[in-house]
C-alpha cells in the first residue's frame, strides 16, 4: 500500500508541475478574438512555439503514465481521494512560482479538501 500511495504522490507532483508549466506557458500572452480565424492561428502559433507548454506536456504525459501504473496496482476507491492532493499542491505552487495569493476562502476549501481524504482514507 506505501508503494501506491508513493505511486498516487508522484503521480500528482508531475502533474501539478505541468499545470504551473502550463500556466507560465500563457503568461503575457496577447489579446486574440477567437471568433476570427487569423486570431486563432496567431493564437494557436504563440501557443505552441513556447517551450513551457511542451515540457507541461512532457509532464503531464509523465504522471499520467506514473497515474496508470498506480491504479493498475491499488483500489481505486483508495488511490483516486489521495488523488485530490493535487488541488493542494496547486494552492500552495502557485502562490510559489505564480505568485497567486492564498485568501482565507482557498484555505478553507483546502483544509475540506484534506479533511475528506483523510476521511476517505481511512474508511
Amino acid at each position: 500500500m506505501v508503494k501506491i500511495i508513493l505511486l498516487v504522490l508522484l503521480s500528482e507532483a508531475i502533474t501539478v508541475i505541468g499545470q504551473i508549466l502550463f500556466k507560465k506557458s500563457t503568461n503575457n500572452i496577447g489579446t486574440y478574438n477567437l471568433k476570427v480565424g487569423s486570431d486563432r492561428i496567431r493564437f494557436l502559433s504563440e501557443i505552441f512555439t513556447r517551450p513551457q507548454l511542451w515540457l507541461g506536456v512532457l509532464a503531464m504525459a509523465i504522471g499520467l503514465t506514473v497515474w496508470l501504473l498506480a491504479i493498475a496496482q491499488g483500489d481505486l476507491s483508495l488511490v483516486f481521494p489521495i488523488g485530490s492532493l493535487q488541488y493542494i499542491l496547486i494552492l500552495f505552487l502557485a502562490h510559489k512560482f505564480l505568485g497567486e495569493k492564498i485568501d482565507r476562502m482557498k484555505l478553507i476549501g483546502t483544509l475540506l479538501v484534506m479533511a475528506g481524504i483523510v476521511l476517505m482514507s481511512i474508511s
